[in-house]
This record gives structure tokens, sequence and C-alpha cells, in this order.
């Protein structure tokens, strides 16, 4: 028993070196955290790692005891792999958070099995970047197993290092405790740094000896809600005769960011928008699809995500074009099952069409565009009104097709998403994402014509968005991508509508996603209930300045402001930064942030 225990703990001790390069990617920001900041992460980092080794070496003890067989090389070998694969999970989690800011957890393990590589691709340059790293582990694995098992037989000094490490991770957790009392953030916010790290928290204990007192922890926490009922709409949708029926479609690009839209880089929705509305300070309810595209259709923050799937309740808009006889046509390039727009957004919808064909994304765009033409088809037959949705992904994809020589250049052909650095010149990397929506560009112009041809054009309020923006390390700090962080760069997305009868003009006034239901439900299909049963957000052809703008991610929730972003982590923590995503002194509680939290749960309870 005695030396199994000291196997496992050199398995532990001599797993930890590779384990604590990877926690770099986990770390705060050398030049900007005190000394006290790594210091803590660090003896956070040690502790934790140690734990995770020691838990996972705990398997070897556990075959041989089933097998009631004393170790052989056979066990070296299943060591190894053990080993490997503790390893491989961690690597994946620190590139991942390295490059996004959140860790790998279940929905997007979802995504990726399960996503038919539609959601989640890499190119050959990054797979090529992850067979490399693997080797490399391998080997480092095998070293580790093998020297594991040579010192298990002969050194008793792993007590030694054993110590230190539990220590370590219980002084990181009492560090912990007390800043989480006072609100120091810059060491809490190490609990969303580093992966499955619950600290310690004695809130009570700190209560009763007099070092905190109930107001301080009521005045700084925040308490997003996750479950109960789904409150939603509030009341029954009522509705009022219209008395001349309009057709909605709603184009949305995936990932195409606001400063996209341009005449050079959107020819053909430039020239489109100048008979329509262009809204220049648009913001999704997200910086990743699924809220994305929730927030668009709901009226609400991606936090009721949960509570929606468990309810079944479809967005109010689509109950509208049941309750009033439209035709819904869902036209997606990807995938609706993943995520689950299929149990949410359009629940209960019996002819879903699930997904596009297509052996890559080109096709599948393609596909979706000619069901689409079908679609207007049948509904010239039937005489219909119809509400549809198309929602195209090459740009997600960043991709072109093989042959196509976009006008930007230089640019790259591929993505070599692990090759991203802080110094990576992002120049031909936006380059080819500027290609690819000049691509996505040209098939905006074939949906339009379609209207067009079919003579829907004059009677069809058509609306061209996005479900979140794209990064290309625009603040400096090394964020690629979507979906870690609130930034213009993440958040803000095109928005240009052409509404018969309405006119045309250019919009300054900050405009959001939630105010697409706000103004479609009452515009075109009569609905009476105040926009507040069905949305946060307001009527496009009323608008009124706003204070903020509420966003969400898989793990975070933000009150988007003018000149700052306030963060609701996991904790409950408020988190305070500038528009650059760097910390703020700024750390004022307006007024209007208690409305705000308070919209986070105002659509949970019994109805």
């Amino acid at each position: 028993m005695v030396k199994s225990l000291r196997l496992i703990s050199w398995f532990a001790v001599l797993n930890l070196p590779l384990a604590l390069y990877y926690s770099t990617f986990f770390a705060p920001d050398f030049n900007k955290s005190s000394a006290g900041v790594l210091m803590t992460f660090a003896a956070a980092a040690i502790g934790l790692f140690f734990i995770y080794f020691l838990l996972g070496g705990l398997i070897f003890l556990f075959v041989p005891a089933l097998l009631k067989k004393k170790w052989g090389k056979g066990f070296i070998f299943y060591g190894v792999i053990i080993a490997l694969l503790l390893q491989i999970v961690l690597a994946v989690d620190a590139h991942v958070f390295s490059l996004y800011r959140f860790h790998v957890n279940l929905a997007m393990l979802d995504l990726f099995v399960n996503g038919g590589g539609q959601i989640i691709s890499f190119s050959t340059a990054t797979i090529l970047s992850i067979v490399l790293e693997v080797v490399v582990l391998l080997f480092f694995s095998a070293a580790a197993v093998i020297l594991a098992f040579s010192f298990a037989k002969k050194s008793r000094k792993v007590i030694y290092f054993a110590v230190i490490a539990i220590s370590l991770y219980l002084g990181a957790n009492l560090v912990h405790a007390f800043a989480s009392a006072k609100a120091v953030l810059s060491i809490t916010e190490i609990a969303n740094r580093l992966p499955v790290y619950k600290p310690l928290t004695m809130n009570s204990f700190l209560i009763k000896v007099g070092y905190i007192t109930e107001d301080d922890i009521a005045n700084r926490k925040v308490h997003v809600g996750q479950s109960g009922f789904f409150k939603y709409p509030k009341e029954k949708l009522q509705y009022a005769p219209v008395e001349k029926k309009l057709n909605v479609l709603w184009l949305a690009i995936d990932t195409l960011r606001y400063d996209a839209f341009t005449k050079d880089i959107m020819p053909n929705t430039y020239a489109f928008s100048e008979n329509g509305y262009v809204f220049n300070d648009h913001y999704s309810s997200s910086n990743s699809t699924r809220g994305g595209i929730f927030g668009l259709f709901y009226g609400l923050p991606p936090s009721y995500w949960q509570v929606a799937l468990s309810a079944g309740i479809p967005a109010a808009i689509v109950q509208a074009t049941r309750d009033q006889n439209y035709a819904l046509g869902v036209f997606t390039s990807a995938t609706v099952f993943k995520p689950e727009f299929h149990n949410t957004v359009f629940v209960g919808e019996k002819n879903l069409r699930p997904q596009s064909d297509g052996n890559n994304v080109f096709e599948r765009d393609a596909d979706a565009i000619n069901d689409f033409a079908e679609f207007l088809g049948k509904r010239k037959a039937d005489n219909k009104n119809f509400f549809s949705f198309i929602f195209l992904d090459n740009v997600h994809s960043t991709a072109v097709p093989e042959g196509f020589k976009g006008p930007f250049q230089p640019a790259w052909t591929t993505v070599n998403h692990l090759a991203l650095k802080e110094d990576t010149d992002p120049t031909p990397y936006f380059n080819l994402y500027k290609n690819s929506v000049y691509y996505a560009d040209l098939n905006i112009k074939k949906v339009l014509d379609l209207l067009k041809d079919n003579g829907y054009d004059e009677n069809t309020v058509i609306v061209i968005t996005s479900d979140h923006g794209e990064e290309f390390n625009d603040n400096g700090d090394n964020f690629w991508g979507h979906n870690s962080n609130f930034t213009n760069a993440q958040i803000k997305i095109p928005l240009i509508i052409k509404w018969p009868g309405k006119g045309r003009g250019s919009v300054d006034m900050t405009t959001s996603a939630y105010d697409l239901t706000a103004t479609i439900l009452p515009e075109v299909f009569g609905v009476t209930n105040p926009i507040s049963d069905f949305s946060i957000g307001q009527n496009l052809f009323n608008l009124k300045p706003v204070n903020y703008v509420l966003c969400g991610s898989y793990l975070e929730n933000a009150i988007v402001e003018k000149d700052r972003i306030v963060l609701i982590d996991e904790l409950g923590m408020l988190r305070f930064k500038d528009k650059h995503y760097n910390d703020t002194d700024n750390t004022a509680r307006d007024a209007y942030l208690l409305d705000a939290v308070r919209t986070f749960s105002e659509y949970l309870g019994d109805k």
C-alpha cells in the first residue's frame, strides 16, 4: 500500500513540470499583476495540478487491484496512456483558454463531437501542429511514468514534494477566502483562470468574527438566474388586425463584424442598404452563436438559455408565425441541433429543416439558398405569407472556395490557430476574413435576387445582420476569434433593414439584437402586448437612448456601456473593464446597474 502511494505521488510530481508550463497559458499578465497575485496563482496551480495527477494516478491502483496482479511492464504502458490522456486534456484546455479565455466545457465538447465538423473545424496546419504536440506529450508521459516506477522502488522523498504542493494549495485557498470577503478581484479572478479550481470561501465565519458584514457581501455580489420556470412571454400574445401583411426575411451571416460592412468589402449589400436603414451602433446579444441567435429570436439575454431549453417554449416571434398562419422557413448552413435551436427557438416546429447538405461550407451555404428558392416557389403556389431565417456560414470558417482570389491581399489561404500569438501580424489573416465576407456578399445578392425574381422584394421586411463579430487581436491582448470578451470586435455587428413604406436612413443611436423582436412583433404581426412581455429591446422606429446593452457568453454575462464593460463572472462578482478590455478604475455602481442585473431574472418565476 505504501509503495502504491509512493508510485502515484511520484507520478503526480513528475508530470507536474509540463503541467506548470501549460499553467502559463492561464496565468494573469505578468507585466500588469502584482507579486502577490502571481504568487497566489503559482501556489494554486502547483497544488491544483499535483492533485489532478494524483487523482489520475489512482487509476494505477484500481486496475492492478481489480486484476489482482503486481506491477509489470504492461502496467508501465498502461500508465503512459493514462498520463498522456491527462496531459492532452490539460493541453487542450490551455490552448482553448489562451485563444478564447474560457475553459473546455460540455457544451463545447458537444459541438466538437456532434457538430459534424460544421461548428468547429481545423485547418491542415492546425492538425499538423496538434499531432506534433501530442508526440511531445507522449515522450514526456513515457519518461514521467518510467521514472515514477523507478523512484517508487527506492526513494521516499516524494512525501516532501507532496506536503509542499498540498500546503501551497491550502494557502492559495485561504488567500482566496479573505480576498473574496474583501472583493479583491485580482485574486478572486484566479478561480476563473485555472480549470476546475473552486477555491475556499468562508464568508459566514468571517462575518461571525467581524472581518466583514452581511451588507458588504450584499453590496458587491450579483446572482444571475440559471433555473426556475420560464415566464415568457409574460402574458399570452394578443393581436390586432393588420391592414397589409408583410413577409419577413432575416438573413444572418455568421461571424460578421461591424466594420466589414463597407462598400469595398460588401458592395452588393452596401448598394442594397442605400434604399433602407443602416444602424451604425448595433450590438449582438452575445459573442457566440448560441447566445447571438437566442437573443435575436427571444429578445432576451443568453443567460436564459438553459431555462428556455428546459421549458420547451419557442421564441415569441416563432409562436407569432404559428398564431398568424405564416409559413416558417429556416435555412441554416450548419445544423440546428448544435446548439439546440430545435429545442429552444424553433421547438415544436414539425417540419423544421435540420441542416444543409454538402461536403463543405460552400456547398452547404449554396444548399440553404437553393432550398430557400424552392420555399419561395411554394409560397407563390399557396399564397401564404412567410417568415424566413437564412444563416450562412462561410465567414465563420474564414474560408473562400478553392481558386477564388479575393481583392484583399496579401491573404492567408488557411489558418493555423495554434500559431496565433500576441505579436502575430493580423493583416494577412484579416484579409482572408475580408475575402470570405466578400464571397458571402455574393451569396447575399443571390438571396436578394431570388426575392426580386419572385416578386417579393416590395412586400418583405428584409433584415441583414449577424450573430456576433470576430476579433483579430484588435486590442493587442492576444484575443483571436470570438466567445472570449465583449469588446466591439466581438459583439458589434451590422444591421441593415429594408422595410416597405418606411423609407430609408442612417441611425447612430445604440441598438441591439433584442430590438428586432420588439419591432417585428407589433409592426408586422400586430402584437398588442407591452414589448416588455416578450423582449428587453425597443422598437427600432421609436428609439430612446440606452445606457447599456446586455450580453452573455457560455460562462459570463456583461453590461456593455458606452465607455465601460461590467462583467458578471461565474462567481457572481462584478469586474470592470474599459472598452479595450483592460481593468479600469471606473468601478462606479450606477443606479441602472441594478435594473440591468434584475433583467437576468425578470423572466423567471411562475407564469
